[in-house]
């Protein structure tokens, strides 16, 4: 996994993020009760809201870099044995912390 060195990497490793996330939601959809993750579907509807809003702040340049928790920090540290892609959520998180 490679970290972001800028704001546009950044925004790619968050697409990344958003894909992995609506792909889970879409897994959950169409197995329904047979997906062992289906009971956790608000998991990745709260994960998509929260991935979303920060993709819309990084752009529009209301997001700054300044050591603060990601938004979906408690539910990652909470769900993160059922998020397959939790990687790429620390590599932001990193990013986050630390900068560019």
């Amino acid at each position: 996994m490679y970290t972001p060195t800028n704001k546009d990497e950044f925004l790619d490793l968050l697409d990344q993020a958003i894909f992995e996330t609506r792909d889970m939601l879409s897994v959950i959809e169409s197995e329904g009760e047979e997906c062992e993750l289906g009971d956790h579907v608000e998991i990745f509807l709260a994960l998509e809201q929260m991935l979303a809003a920060l993709h819309a702040d990084v752009q529009n340049g209301r997001h700054a870099f300044d050591g603060k928790a990601l938004s979906y920090a408690a539910l990652l540290a909470r769900f993160r044995s059922r998020i397959p892609f939790a990687d790429i959520l620390d590599t932001l998180s990193l990013v986050q912390k630390g900068g560019f």
